[in-house]
């Protein structure tokens, strides 16, 4: 590594309104000249869009690092949002060896067969958002659906009180679609510390009277002959709701949006439900609600045919990767069906996201009710309106609908 490569500079600001409006087009032309390239904007940071190299630097967690510190030698260890988030996220913000410890707890809680016993209760609250709207014939699907039941689901996963469900949410989706600096961003940032502070007061009553609840195993949970400080679980439980109740919000609204303008698909669907967990995959990719994560090289490197240096910061573009053609022939054309289907919707390597079960269970379970009881829903255009930025989320503010008035399936 001699350092006399020439680095690849780009006008590339992924929290901008531009590329709000034209991500796929600037993602394409960036992984067809440059797919590691280096933008001057927030301080200067590498961003990374083509599928190989995403894939081989997320897998070298020793080089490319998720940490959120300042190290001995003064290097800043940004964590994985850029511009830097105003806190640390526990776990998705740590390296081994802590965090192997962190995840050995939770990954019995997020297992394929405990995230089963949520199903009744994922039902439950699906149908109870539609029945809410049903007789109407008028939904919004962000406001009146998908953001309730992931929001619930998280809630009733932890043990937390379900009727604040909205005080969780609501700053959860507004810190990753405002721009940092805007009223929205600092308002959101007040929300989230509500959050953390009403997690904080459940903690302590965990410690005191535990439950049987996900919480309580948390709070007194074994870490290596030592449990979990009352700060290190008010910042993995900001990470879990934050995670859990965004995310999936995100990739319903897309991919509902979607079905309205392939009505063909749509007909699919409906008629051969049995392809839904399929098709669920490919809108994860399609339309990859996560855009991107960061990190920081934690020693000198070479990717793509660049020097990175000790220090850097790195955008992973999640979104980009999953529309290289060199990965997924036709990359831009929606298959259902699609196999092989290794999209990193989720991340790649260790850090792959803990909480992709339930989310799927969330995602397909709304899907399912969504087609058999309102099919014929139609948005209102007119009325949308999609989140401003795509730094982190790629989701909808709000998405009203029409359909055909149903009746209520559960008992009053």
């Amino acid at each position: 590594m001699d350092g006399t490569t020439e680095r690849v500079v780009v006008e590339f600001d992924h929290t901008s309104p531009e590329y709000a409006a034209r991500a796929q087009e600037i993602t394409a032309d960036l992984r067809a000249r440059c797919p590691v390239a280096y933008s001057p904007n927030h301080d200067g940071f590498w961003v990374v869009t083509g599928y190989e190299s995403l894939a081989q630097s997320m897998r070298d967690e020793a080089t490319f690092s998720s940490r959120h510190h300042t190290a001995e030698d003064g290097a800043r260890f940004g964590g994985v949002n850029i511009p830097e988030a105003p806190y640390e996220n526990a776990l998705v913000e740590m390296d081994p060896p802590e965090w192997n410890a962190f995840r050995r707890v939770l990954n019995p809680m997020f297992a394929p067969a405990a995230i089963a016993r949520l199903h009744p209760a994922l039902a439950a609250f699906t149908n109870a958002a539609i029945d809410a709207c049903a007789e109407s014939g008028s939904i919004d699907f962000v406001l009146d659906l998908a953001n309730p039941v992931p929001a619930q689901a998280t809630l009733a996963f932890l043990g937390l009180d379900l009727d604040d469900w909205q005080r969780f949410a609501e700053p959860a989706h507004e810190v990753v679609y405002s721009r940092p600096g805007s009223p929205e961003f600092q308002r959101a940032v007040e929300g989230q510390q509500w959050m953390f502070e009403t997690v904080a007061n459940a903690v302590i009553e965990r410690r005191r009277r535990p439950r049987e609840d996900n919480l309580s195993r948390i709070v007194h949970a074994d870490l290596d002959g030592r449990t979990f400080t009352d700060e290190e679980i008010v910042s993995l439980l900001g990470t879990i709701i934050n995670g859990g109740v965004d995310t999936t919000t995100a990739l319903f609204a897309n991919a509902i949006e979607y079905l309205d303008r392939n009505h063909s698909l749509r007909d699919l669907l409906i008629a051969q439900p049995e392809l839904i967990p399929s098709a669920t995959e490919e809108f994860l990719r399609y339309f990859s609600p996560v855009q991107a994560f960061a990190r920081t090289v934690a020693r000198d490197t070479e990717l793509g045919d660049q020097v990175l240096r000790r220090g850097d910061r790195v955008l992973m573009c999640f979104a980009s990767a999953n529309r290289d053609d060199r990965e997924f022939p036709d990359a831009d054309e929606f298959i259902p069906d699609r196999q092989p289907n290794r999209h990193v919707a989720f991340g790649i390597g260790k850090h792959r996201c803990i909480g992709s079960t339930l989310a799927r269970a969330e995602f397909v379970t709304m899907l399912e009710t969504t087609l058999r009881r309102i099919p014929d829903f139609r948005i209102v255009r007119s009325e949308t309106v999609r989140y401003p930025s795509l730094g982190i989320v790629n989701g909808y503010v709000n998405l009203p609908a029409r359909f055909t008035p149903a009746a209520r399936v559960a008992s009053s």
